[in-house]
């Protein structure tokens, strides 16, 4: 009886054992041209959850749980797909046919699923790791700036800014960032943080650009354009990487006035990805930059034509702590009242209404650390508890020095930013939470240390001593006219004087003042900023196609977080963190029709900011024709809203002794900073009553309480490939934004009402405020691109964008910063020769000249023409690869935002290992 029972049980497992089947398919994958194995190739049993990438050396294995025969699909970006059938066991050897890829990239952000870019229903630009490998940027972000329709602002070597459409300035908060689902922006300041906290250089699997609004997908800071970043599979990209690159810039001192001489660049990357088994896999990454920083050295003069040693109120660009200017008839008339006999050199001064003399400022070189460092850590892990649920948990860790332009110069000096993920994602669903904190490390606030380490080693005037240093000058002043000196002449020897015992920039006595002022906090009268804000996110998206085959529809909710600390510094919560919190919900439906030639789509979007009432909804609406096989027309609308980012609410940050970046919320204008008991005016009117003494001249500024904008855009477009060679893109624009933010400048007396206070700069302050300008303001353009495969790898790119502001509001400074139209152009191959063994590329970019403004100032970029190049050698053997580069490789000197560095050439040479 027991051994028929055994007998049933072994026969029962060897019936199930046949009903799952189970095959170990196996096997290498080839390029056909030169032999190379080829890693990242996807290889699927067809129709089954089943399958596997190739490794860095080729080779893919996975388990089967099917009846053989099966055909399996194999393809690859940059090849020709193959479907092959396996009937039994055995290694496979595989080999694929390299293919152009132009017309058949493929693109997820533009509806939130895969589709063909050329049938994108809007404007979208993308960047594969393929053009990494062959660019001739030292940075990955750096190639953004070559895209049809991009602005970037370089604010240092490691910080970044990129924009669309024309809205071009340092830290735009109304550009999204979006790192592997992650929104990567600083949870207090709301800006994208470039690639300071992005995938490493190695890491990059693709770039994808939305111009324009996209909020009806990514939110309302979405209104100027979305970059989505999507890092490496370790399931598809094994093994372990390295590259690294070495160089130099700052190549001939006092080229574009830069003061420095040739100094070292560094910038060593590692990848290592391990796929443990069918189900686990890992990746961690890191890269270290480390170089001497671009410096700004504009010495051009803010407050007139003058120079230096024509104009006694001289405050230069990038001159930190000239700023501080007073008005010295008060001294001059005491001097006269105290010696008569000086009428004769006094009157002729006190016949105009004022004299304004500045304090003498710092350079930025010797001043501000120009050591670029950047650090990034990254460690990934994936777990498939079944073939089509998976699960990720990842963290992120920036680390560095950056100086960041804005309302002055910042420089960041081992700032500290991570973010951490955990996420459930099947093929209909993804569930997603992650959180981002921030710390500002020792960040130096370049203006205002400046004007309180002057104070510090002499103050202005002491009215204790009668002395101070426009005591002291005023007396020198009138010395030298009395022995006949011109004026110039005069004012120069008078700030010789006053200046005696000034300490040197970058020598003992200044570091340790500037130390003590730096290291103490804003609230407590330093110059320091305590960030440590942090953003919690939790997202949910689910795909109804499988439900309802009738269209495609895709769903889900948002939930954000931000806890604003700045310990008073920033915001105004030295009471404890200020919680924001937004709600959003949002659906994207599209359906095919005409025999599956008309493709209609429509996107909301609800948006709940709790510093605001009203919840907004964006709406968009598209729709793709295609007009002929492989050429397509586009239209899109979309009405999109955008709340006020925190710092445009809530933004209370010392820029200037007295002087003061703003949001625009009721709470900062009539609770922090009582405007309605102390009213404010234009800062330009203030200046011309303390030039005329004329009352009149001031000019009230009425605030109201920020609200929300909208724009409403419209974009037409067409994208068409030809004879398989070239894909042409054209398109145009048209926006009305309402309520749209800008900024002004206003300056009001708290405590008194006697508008002579503003006579003393210690008795006013003022403030750049966030506010909705009441003109409609209008904001159009044009772009084309073209690229042609030029066959045996050659390949040929150029593209031109224009972009148009009008009907500005001329009270506002609207950052609209970019000139009227640019191009890029780009050459390249990307393996010619033995064995396709070398490769190459050159790009050039025109930019005419064009007026940018910023906060704290304004001017023309002068027009600039920049070359990149590199030449590359393949090691196929030792799977490795040389690279040898320069961007500007003139050295011609540029700038991509005013009071920002002048950016040289950078020359260098890489070596890669196993990058793919």
């Amino acid at each position: 009886m027991t051994k028929l029972m055994l007998l049933t049980v072994l026969g029962l497992f060897s019936g199930l054992a046949s009903l799952s089947a189970q095959h170990v398919i196996s096997g290498n994958v080839r390029n056909s041209a030169t032999g190379e194995a080829v890693p990242a190739v996807s290889v699927k049993a067809k129709n089954t959850p089943y399958g596997d990438y190739t490794n860095d050396q080729g080779n893919f294995r996975f388990t089967l749980h099917a009846a053989l025969p099966v055909t399996l699909v194999i393809s690859s970006i940059g090849y020709a797909s193959k479907e092959m059938e396996v009937t039994g066991a055995g290694p496979l050897n595989i080999t694929l046919d390299p293919a152009s890829i132009l017309g058949n990239e493929v693109v997820v952000s533009a509806s939130r699923h895969v589709q063909r870019k050329i049938e994108s229903p809007v404007t979208i630009e993308r960047i594969d790791n393929k053009d990494i490998i062959n660019s001739a940027q030292t940075n990955y972000y750096n190639m953004l700036q070559g895209l049809k329709g991009v602005d970037i602002t370089t604010s240092s070597l490691t910080f970044t800014t990129v924009t669309t459409r024309g809205f071009n300035t340092s830290g735009n908060t109304n550009f999204t960032q979006i790192v592997d689902g992650m929104d990567n922006q600083a949870p207090g300041l709301n800006f994208p943080l470039g690639a300071s906290i992005g995938l490493t250089e190695l890491d990059v699997d693709n770039l994808e650009v939305l111009s324009g609004a996209s909020s009806a997908l990514y939110g309302s800071r979405g209104l100027n354009g979305t970059l989505v970043m999507t890092g490496k599979d370790p399931f598809k990209y094994q093994g372990l990487s390295f590259q690294v690159t070495q160089g130099v810039n700052h190549v001939k001192k006092g080229k574009g006035n830069d003061p420095m001489g040739p100094s070292p660049y560094y910038d060593w990357t590692l990848r290592w990805a391990y796929k443990v088994n069918d189900k686990l896999a890992f990746k961690i990454n890191a890269q270290y930059t480390l170089a001497k920083d671009w410096l700004a050295t504009d010495t051009s003069n803010t407050n007139s034509p003058g120079t230096r040693y024509t104009d006694p109120n001289y405050n230069g660009v990038n001159s930190y702590g000239s700023k501080t200017s007073v008005d010295i008839n008060p001294f001059l008339q005491a001097a006269l009242a105290q010696d008569p006999s000086l009428a004769p050199i006094i009157d002729p001064l006190l016949a105009k209404p004022s004299n304004y003399v500045a304090r003498t400022g710092y350079p930025e070189y010797g001043y501000l650390s120009n050591e670029a460092k950047l650090l990034k850590l990254n460690a990934e892990i994936r777990y498939k508890i079944r073939p089509r649920l998976e699960a990720i948990v990842s963290g992120t860790y920036g680390s560095g020095n950056a100086v960041y332009s804005n309302d002055t110069r910042y420089a960041l000096t081992g700032y500290k930013i991570s973010q951490y993920r955990a996420e459930l994602r099947s093929e209909q669903w993804f569930l997603r939470a992650y959180t981002s904190k921030e710390n500002s490390g020792n960040t130096i606030i370049a203006s205002p240390t400046m004007q309180l380490l002057n104070e510090a080693w002499k103050p202005s005037f002491n009215p204790a001593t009668m002395d101070g240093w426009y005591p002291q000058y005023t007396g020198a002043l009138l010395q030298a006219l009395a022995t006949g000196s011109s004026l110039d002449n005069a004012h120069w020897a008078a700030r010789q004087f006053a200046d005696q015992g000034r300490p040197e920039a970058g020598s003992a006595a200044f570091n340790r003042l500037k130390d003590s002022i730096a290291g103490l906090p804003t609230s407590q009268g330093g110059t320091l900023f305590l960030d440590r804000s942090r953003l919690y996110n939790t997202e949910f998206q689910y795909n109804f196609t499988k439900l309802i085959p009738w269209v495609e529809l895709i769903a889900g909710l948002n939930y954000r977080l931000y806890r604003l600390d700045s310990k008073g510094t920033l915001f105004p919560d030295t009471d404890g963190p200020i919680d924001v919190a937004e709600y959003s919900a949002y659906a994207h439906l599209s359906k095919k029709l005409i025999q599956n030639k008309l493709r209609l789509g429509a996107a909301f979007r609800y948006d709940k900011n709790t510093l605001f009432d009203k919840p907004r909804i964006t709406t968009r609406v598209s729709a793709v024709q295609e007009i002929a096989k492989e050429h397509f027309l586009r239209f899109s609308y979309q009405n999109a809203y955008s709340f006020p980012s925190n710092i445009q609410s809530l933004q209370s940050t010392l820029v200037d002794y007295n002087s003061y970046a703003s949001g625009g919320s009721a709470r900062l204008l009539y609770g922090e900073y009582q405007f309605d008991k102390y009213p404010p005016y234009l800062l330009s009117s203030v200046a011309a009553y303390q030039q005329t003494n004329d009352p009149s001249k001031l000019e009230r500024f009425s605030p109201r309480d920020i609200k929300p904008q909208s724009v409403d855009a419209f974009e037409l477009g067409y994208s068409g490939l030809f004879a398989r060679r070239v894909l042409v893109d054209v398109l145009g624009y048209y926006s009305t934004w309402k309520n749209f933010i800008g900024y002004v400048n206003v300056a009001n007396t708290p405590g008194t009402d006697d508008i002579t206070a503003f006579k003393e700069r210690s008795k006013y302050i003022s403030y750049n405020i966030a506010y909705n300008g009441a003109e409609k303001v209008n904001t159009y353009g044009y772009a084309a691109s073209v690229s042609v495969d030029l066959s045996r790898n050659f390949m040929a790119k150029a593209n031109f964008s224009s972009d148009f502001l009008r009907n500005r509001n001329n009270s506002q400074i609207n950052n609209f910063n970019t000139p009227n139209w640019k191009f890029n152009v780009e050459f390249g191959n990307t393996g010619f020769g033995k064995q396709q063994a070398f490769s190459f590329n050159t790009s050039l970019r025109y930019r005419p000249a064009y007026f940018y403004a910023i906060g704290f100032a304004s001017g023309t970029i002068d027009a600039n023409v920049v070359l990149d190049a590199q030449v590359s050698y393949k090691l196929a053997k030792a799977r490795s690869r040389i690279k040898i580069g320069a961007t500007n490789l003139t050295n011609k000197y540029y700038y991509t935002g005013f009071g920002s560095p002048g950016i040289g050439g950078v020359y260098y040479a890489t070596f890669a290992y196993n990058v793919f």
